[in-house]
């Protein structure tokens, strides 16, 4: 299965080639193929469109983030992309924290945290 990385730096930081070993060993543990790479410089979500029209256009069938906040700068912003995601289709694998949507544990698990994330914010 071809796999697509998806890695955040804060501005005028230097590049995070751990988040690259990590995906290139999640790859390798699988068996999947390393491909391309996605990186969002500082806050906000805009990287994400890119990733979803990646999985979409050039077949990637799993997005590779370490750990699961690099989604996000913030709790909204991981609520909205796990959210934005999983109405996808998009497969995700936060490699160090061991969750993976594409099995029922993760997905559950995804699921779980977008319910209380939303019962947090009707309160």
């Amino acid at each position: 299965m071809p796999a697509l990385s998806f890695t955040r730096r804060a501005v005028g930081a230097p590049d995070l080639p751990a988040q690259q070993v990590v995906f290139q060993a999640a790859c390798a543990a699988r068996g999947w193929t390393a491909g391309g790479s996605v990186c969002q410089v500082g806050p906000g979500l805009d990287a994400w469109g890119t990733v979803i029209r990646l999985v979409r256009t050039a077949g990637y069938g799993v997005v590779i983030v370490d750990p699961l906040d690099r989604i996000a700068s913030t709790d909204t912003g991981r609520s909205a992309v796990l959210d934005t995601l999983r109405r996808a289709g998009v497969r995700l694998l936060a490699a160090h924290d061991g969750i993976d949507t594409g099995d029922a544990i993760g997905a559950g698990l995804v699921a779980s945290l977008l319910d209380t994330d939303r019962a947090a914010v009707a309160r």
